[in-house]
């Protein structure tokens, strides 16, 4: 069998110089990264916490956006049917003045037509009774005075207003 020389004395040494160091090591730098590694821990939770109640909150604001999107659609489109609304009334009343005006010149257009014929066809009667007399004092070879030819026009213009 082998023998092992073992001496005590060094293996208690180094037993109880490996529990020294191991506490050194505990104490030392053991505790400092494990606190480091708990900070570090709760920075994280804090910071998925944070994410978390943004995203919540991102989420909310996303949901009031789109509601004042709609909101401002259904304005939009409300605008856009109340002009084309006022449009077509304005267009209406613009057509509505336009055939009332018609109506008006075509009426006072109707009323200077029947005005001026009367004087037009005053004018002819004139002129023919004026033209009668001509021709009857040719064939009579006599002239007329104008008192007579006025008279006889006059007369001549009830014959033709008896008519």
């Amino acid at each position: 069998m082998i023998n092992l020389n073992i001496d005590i004395g060094v293996l208690i040494v180094q037993v109880i110089t490996f529990l020294i160091g191991m506490i050194l090591i505990w104490q030392i730098f053991l505790k400092k990264f494990l606190a480091t590694l708990s900070e570090r821990s709760n920075h994280i939770k804090a910071t998925l916490d944070t994410i978390e109640k943004q995203s919540i909150e991102v989420a909310a604001l996303k949901s009031d956006f789109t509601k004042q999107l709609e909101t401002i659609e259904k304005k939009f489109q409300e605008k856009i049917r109340e002009a084309t609304k006022e449009g077509n009334e304005i267009k209406n009343g613009i057509i509505f003045k336009a055939r009332t005006e018609a109506k008006e010149l075509l009426e006072k257009t109707s009323e200077k037509l029947v005005i001026e014929k009367e004087r037009m066809l005053k004018e002819m009667r004139h002129e023919m009774a004026a033209l009668g007399i001509k021709i009857a004092e040719k064939v009579i070879k006599e002239s007329v005075s104008k008192e007579t030819q006025d008279k006889l026009i006059t007369n001549i213009l009830k014959d033709f207003e008896k008519k």
